[in-house]
C-alpha cells in the first residue's frame, strides 16, 4: 500500500484571500491560477498496519509538531472519508521553498491527496480529488488541474477546481527575493480579514468584478488585459493585507515592482502578480521572458517557468 505523487505549485492570477467557511476551507470568492513546471512537491505515502500514528518526513527531516499536526489532521479526514483503517509513513520532498509565498502548500497537499488515495487503491475523479485537496490547502484544489484552472466557492460539494481557458504563449519569471519562511502564514493572515467586515465586503465586490473582466480577457486571448487585471488584483490584495496590520513586501519587492513598471514603459510585455510573501512573479510571454530575464537576474535570482501539469503518480 504505497504510492508516490508529484504536485506542482499553482500561482493565482485572481487571488484566493479569505474564507467563507473556515472548517471546510471554502473561499470567499472564486479564483484563477496556473500551475508552474519548475516548482513542485513529491510525496510518498506508505500505509502500515503496525503504525499507531502518522510519521512525517519533509526533505529527509522529521517534521515539526505543527507540520505533523496539519498533515495528520488532513490524513484523518481522508481516513474518515474513505474508510481507510491505517496510519501512514509520509515522505515529502519540496522542489520549492517552503512557506515563502511561492504556494508550496498547493503542491504539497495536491501531491499528498493523490498519494494517500492511490496508496489505498482509490481512483478518484478529478473533481473529487480537487475537493479533497482543498481540505489540506485551498490553493491545492487548483494544483490538481494542469495549466489554468478556476476554483469555485459555492458550497462544500461544488468547491473544486476545473480547467479554465488556455493561453498558449505565456511564461512566469519568479524573482526569488526570499526563500525564508514567512513570519505570518497565509492561513493566519487570511483569517484576519474576518475582523474587518467592511474591508471584506469591498474585497469580495472588487474581486468578482476583476474575475468577470479577466474571464472575458481569457476568452478573447487578450494577453495584455490578463496582465493588467492580474497585477491590479495582486496589488489590491496586498493593500487589503496591509489594512489588517500585516505586510509581506520588502524593499527588494518594491524595487522589482518599480523595475517591472519601468520595463513596461519601454514597451516590454511584463506584468506582475504577488502571493502572500515578498517574491514577485512576472507575467510575460515566451519571447519577452528571454529578453528581460537577464535584467531581473542582475537584481535577484530569477527562474523562468512555463505552465505545469496537473498532479500525477510517479515511480
Amino acid at each position: 500500500m504505497i504510492a508516490k505523487a508529484r504536485g506542482y505549485v499553482n500561482i493565482a492570477f485572481i487571488k484566493y484571500w479569505g474564507k467563507a467557511n473556515i472548517e471546510k476551507n471554502i473561499p470567499l470568492t472564486k479564483s484563477i491560477g496556473l500551475t508552474l513546471d519548475k516548482f513542485y512537491t513529491e510525496t510518498k505515502v506508505t500505509y502500515d498496519k503496525n503504525l499507531k500514528e502518522d510519521i512525517l518526513y519533509i526533505d529527509n527531516v522529521k517534521a515539526t509538531p505543527n507540520e505533523l499536526k496539519r498533515v495528520s489532521n488532513f490524513m484523518d479526514f481522508i481516513r474518515k472519508e474513505y474508510n481507510i483503517p491505517y496510519y501512514a509513513k509520509i515522505d515529502s520532498f519540496n522542489y520549492v521553498p517552503k512557506k515563502a509565498g511561492l504556494s508550496s502548500s498547493s503542491s504539497a497537499f495536491s501531491a499528498l491527496a493523490l498519494a494517500a488515495t492511490k496508496a489505498y487503491q482509490l481512483d478518484l475523479p478529478q473533481n473529487e480529488l480537487s475537493r479533497l485537496a482543498r481540505y489540506g490547502s485551498g490553493s491545492a484544489a487548483r494544483s490538481v488541474i494542469g495549466g489554468f484552472s478556476i476554483w469555485d466557492n459555492k458550497d462544500d460539494l461544488s468547491s473544486f477546481a476545473k480547467s479554465f481557458y488556455d493561453l498558449e504563449d505565456i511564461s512566469l519569471i519568479i524573482t526569488m527575493i526570499s526563500k525564508s519562511p514567512k513570519k505570518v502564514s497565509s492561513r493566519e493572515a487570511m483569517l484576519k480579514l474576518g475582523e474587518y467586515p467592511r474591508l471584506k465586503t469591498k474585497w469580495i465586490k472588487k474581486t468578482n468584478r476583476y474575475l468577470n473582466q479577466i474571464t472575458k480577457a481569457f476568452i478573447n486571448k487578450d494577453y495584455r488585459k490578463v496582465g493588467i487585471i492580474s497585477e491590479k488584483h495582486a496589488l489590491l490584495m496586498h493593500k487589503v493585507i496591509n489594512k489588517t496590520g500585516i505586510n509581506y513586501l520588502t524593499k527588494e519587492s518594491y524595487e522589482i515592482i518599480k523595475l517591472t513598471k519601468s520595463l513596461r514603459k519601454k514597451g516590454f510585455y511584463v506584468y506582475l502578480t504577488i502571493d502572500a510573501g515578498p517574491n514577485i512573479k512576472i507575467i510575460t510571454n515566451n519571447e519577452t521572458a528571454k529578453l528581460v530575464y537577464p535584467i531581473y537576474e542582475k537584481h535577484v535570482e530569477s527562474i523562468i517557468c512555463k505552465p505545469g501539469k496537473g498532479v500525477m503518480i510517479i515511480d
